[in-house]
């Protein structure tokens, strides 16, 4: 049988968020496929096909529904740790991604 510790407190039924953990990893992912596509581009001297293109904007929409999860399991009753990486990190890579595409348009035109 398994003793219990004497010290361990547990002042809460908190958990950590599920959706919180998600957002994080949606976040990453979207992080490494960016810079995935960057190294492709820069093997190509530039030229990347129409698929790196559309797999940009897939990472774009992916980064979106992570922010989205991310802002709203901060509503949920858990700790906060995953749900504030998640809409820290997906947030920035939004803008990230904003950021590429908005150059894209001003260095093309």
């Amino acid at each position: 049988m398994k003793r219990k510790r004497r010290n361990s407190y547990k002042f809460a039924d908190k958990k950590h968020s599920k959706r919180g953990k998600i957002s994080l990893w949606l976040a990453v992912l979207s992080l490494f496929a960016g810079i995935g596509m960057v190294v492709f581009s820069i093997q190509n001297a530039g030229n990347a096909n129409v698929y790196i293109g559309s797999a940009g904007l897939l990472a774009l929409l992916l980064t979106v529904v992570s922010f989205m999860i991310g802002i709203t399991s901060l509503k949920e009753e858990s700790y906060k740790l995953f749900p504030v990486l998640g809409s820290v990190c997906s947030g920035l890579m939004l803008a990230g991604w904003i950021t590429v595409y908005v150059l894209g348009f001003y260095l093309v035109s």
